[in-house]
């Protein structure tokens, strides 16, 4: 069984050149590699031609304008050819042997998806991220939080096939967590690779780091998917959401829709003593309460926003 990987790009020709080059040095080599320009106004497409030249595995898709990451993707799933799907973005790191891990992974138990650990690379710190849990009860723990990204996994293409909308890009930049969330909803057999196979880039052009969309993506897949999570869960789950989109908002000093968002957990759970509390302190005006916010957070060690 063979692996297409999709990878979409948009002027970065510079990096793009590292991430194809680490693909290539992976020690699974019978894969497709599927490249989405989307319509790079850079030197991506002299790169790109300049590796298919040297590598038949590499197939080229030009978008005709600047579609995003999401269609990109979407885009590139239509494309694959074969019946395994890993993603890589064309900033990201992967282990070199993270193809070889995850195909004997899925082989071996017949999974429908695989997952395994990954970095997070902050400020040349790396921060370890275990999915276990998303492993172990992925259901459950998905509608809890969002956690694995899409390159930290290989999945079936049948399985894919199943999900109406697998890359909304109404939920972008949060497209991982409503793509695991509407894949939950299959019942996947997942397997688990404990090690970081990937490394994710944190860096000031990541769209996942615009506060604003983020926390607005946050909120519409939770109205999306608001009566699967509460069926699966609860209404304390759900106000939980809304705290903690308010305290992305805080990060930008949004008062207004920091208003709305702890009133909103409160109004959906209102029996929560951090329901109260929040609610009582945005009713003050979280421009004079948030210093007594920022007190009780530092007294229960809990880092401010």
């Amino acid at each position: 069984m063979k692996i297409s990987i999709i990878l979409p790009t948009f002027n970065r020709f510079e990096i793009l050149k590292d991430t194809i080059r680490a693909i290539q040095n992976q020690t699974f080599k019978n894969y497709e590699l599927i490249i989405i320009n989307d319509a790079s106004t850079d030197d991506t497409l002299n790169i790109i031609e300049e590796f298919k030249k040297k590598d038949t595995r590499i197939i080229i898709i030009n978008n005709p304008h600047n579609l995003g990451c999401a269609r990109s993707r979407d885009i590139g799933l239509q494309h694959c050819n074969n019946e395994l799907i890993v993603f890589i973005d064309d900033d990201d790191q992967w282990n070199n042997e993270k193809l070889m891990k995850q195909y004997h992974a899925i082989m071996h138990n017949n999974s429908d998806m695989i997952i395994s650990d990954y970095y997070i690379l902050k400020d040349k710190n790396r921060i370890y991220q275990n999915m276990n849990m998303f492993a172990q009860n992925f259901k459950h723990e998905i509608l809890k939080k969002p956690g694995p990204f899409f390159q930290c996994i290989m999945i079936k293409k049948e399985l894919l096939k199943l999900i109406k909308k697998p890359f909304d890009t109404e939920s972008i930049p949060s497209e991982d967590w409503n793509f695991f969330i509407e894949l939950s909803k299959l019942n996947p057999t997942i397997s688990y690779i404990n090690e970081p196979l990937f490394t994710w880039k944190i860096h000031n052009e990541n769209q996942s780091l615009n506060l604003e969309k983020e926390a607005q993506a946050l909120e519409y897949i939770i109205n999306k998917h608001y009566d699967y999570i509460k069926s699966e869960h609860n209404h304390i789950i759900i106000a939980d959401h809304y705290r903690r989109i308010a305290r992305i908002y805080e990060k930008i000093s949004n008062f207004q829709e920091i208003k709305k968002c702890y009133t909103q957990a409160f109004k959906i759970n209102p029996k929560s003593i951090k329901n109260i509390f929040y609610y009582l302190a945005v009713l003050i005006g979280y421009r004079y309460s948030r210093f007594i916010i920022n007190f009780i957070r530092k007294i229960r060690r809990v880092p401010n926003a």
